[in-house]
């Protein structure tokens, strides 16, 4: 009898427990959200998940809008995560200064820890953190920018030759033609001669894998787009894992480093030699996991700005003109020799263009943080926490500078320097604790595809309705994928090598 009456009250009882869920839900995220603009009401369980996958684009300029310039904040709530969208500058200076174990946590992707593994330099803190980046200053010195430059060049020149000769005159979206070119580069320069043919086949297979699960809803079930991305990043880290063991034999050998991951390991492999204990995280697991950190900071944030380069370029015809003329009076690819680290140095125009491009559309336009602990973000309002903050870099793009919706590399110039007089907004780079180490390679690699691309290359854009819209994959890029007709404008590629 009391089986069968509780065998009916069952239905009810899940269903009442469900609806108490969903109510105490909305009353968690109103309490969250405060005085903050925002939906009033949210969808159950997953929030605005599929507004964000359908149409991120969208969904991130409305969450600017309704931060405005007062409060700056903006709420919202996704796969239950509270989140809050800053657009103040100011106020994502406080979430950036404020990286340390009892405030905010840098995740990269709103869901990263899960994404990216155990081995994460990312999401170090304090002494653990200080002591690698320590150990990855070597890659980072004149002498191995110097060595990246040289294979950079190699790989560009051979993709913009292989575009231009496969298109025969039609017009071809970059976009994936980019990201080849990237991936090359991020495969070689970083761990060029320990990856052979097969291996770097299933680099770019997984690294493919990865991208579209950063873009879906972070259901981690089997067969889900996210459990299949999770999978791939531990591929490739084991695969990074591999070429640091590899890379410590030959610095062990007294071998030249030809690749970042040689820089790295020379210095590690000579304290083992002199008898003092190895760095701490310097074991190879925890260097593949850290490669690849490297790696995704670099793969996709290259390709947005060389594809926003191309646009830019093409479309300020003034801008273009003063690049090549630049370009052509420090190098000349009749010469068939490589541009020096010195002539990258006098390519000082170029290199203004090249961070107006990261400034103008900023490849990552927010940087998520959780906060670990309630944390006062203004005299008003106290962050939750666990919730996930998105400072917004785009957004402190186009505040402070000088007629910031205008392309303009002039801003950067010495009579201006609008790179220092509003640092503070220039923050494509990141600030604090966690500023991007590699940007230097960064801007070398985008001021190199510029003058070569320049160069060796006409261009004209193929437009269509809506082209130059910003669409994230998951980096920004143009909504046409940047769609050119591409011709040959020297008499003859150089023949370029190391020798």
């Amino acid at each position: 009898m009391v089986i069968s009456i509780i065998a009916s009250l069952t239905p009810y009882i899940v269903v009442s427990a469900l609806l108490l869920y969903l109510l105490l839900e909305q009353l968690s995220y109103i309490r969250k959200k405060g005085n903050l603009p925002g939906p009033l009401f949210v969808p159950p369980i997953i929030g605005n998940a599929v507004s964000v996958v359908r149409d991120p684009t969208s969904f991130w300029y409305k969450q600017s809008a309704l931060a405005g310039n007062s409060p700056g904040l903006s709420a919202n709530y996704l796969v239950g995560k509270f989140i809050v969208y800053i657009r103040d500058t100011e106020l994502s200076h406080q979430i950036f200064t404020n990286v340390r174990p009892d405030a905010f946590h840098f995740v990269g992707h709103p869901f990263g820890k899960k994404l990216f593994g155990d081995h994460n330099f990312i999401y170090m803190f304090g002494d653990d953190h200080k002591s690698v980046r320590r150990q990855i200053a070597p890659n980072f010195t004149p002498k191995a920018l110097s060595t990246y430059s040289s294979l950079m060049q190699l790989i560009i020149l051979r993709h913009l030759r292989l575009w231009e000769e496969s298109c025969n005159g039609n017009p071809v979206s970059l976009r994936n033609l980019v990201r080849d070119l990237n991936l090359e580069t991020s495969q070689t320069v970083f761990v060029g001669p320990y990856l052979d043919e097969e291996a770097r086949n299933r680099f770019r297979t997984d690294y493919n894998i990865f991208n579209l699960g950063t873009m879906t809803l972070p259901f981690d079930l089997p067969g889900t787009a996210f459990r299949e991305a999770r999978m791939a990043v531990k591929r490739l880290a084991n695969i990074l894992a591999v070429c640091a063991g590899k890379s410590k034999a030959r610095m062990a050998a007294g071998e030249e480093p030809t690749c970042l991951i040689d820089f790295w390991m020379q210095p590690i492999v000579a304290e083992d030699a002199s008898g003092n204990p190895p760095p701490p995280h310097s074991r190879d697991e925890e260097i593949g996991g850290f490669l690849f950190d490297f790696l995704f900071a670099a793969q996709d944030a290259s390709t947005s700005s060389l594809l926003w380069a191309v646009t830019q370029l093409e479309s300020k015809p003034e801008v273009l003109r003063r690049v090549r003329e630049e370009v052509g009076s420090v190098w000349s690819p009749e010469s068939n020799a490589l541009i020096t680290v010195d002539q990258l140095a006098e390519m000082k125009y170029t290199l203004n263009v090249a961070r107006e491009v990261v400034r103008y559309r900023p490849p990552a336009t927010m940087v998520p943080h959780v906060a670990a602990e309630d944390f006062p973000l203004t005299k008003t309002y106290t962050v939750p926490k666990g919730t996930i903050v998105f400072p917004s870099v785009f957004d402190s793009s186009f505040q402070g500078f000088t007629e910031p919706d205008q392309f303009n590399p002039d801003r950067f110039s010495e009579t201006r320097k609008e790179d220092q007089v509003f640092k503070r907004n220039f923050l494509a780079f990141g600030w604090g604790s966690h500023q991007c180490v590699g940007q230097r390679y960064a801007l070398n690699h985008l001021v190199l595809f510029i003058a070569m691309f320049s160069t060796l290359l006409d261009f004209e854009r193929v437009r269509s309705d809506g082209c130059d819209e910003i669409v994230y994959c998951p980096t920004i890029s143009p909504k046409d994928g940047c769609t050119v007709s591409l011709s040959r404008r020297v008499a003859a590629y150089p023949e370029l090598s190391l020798n």
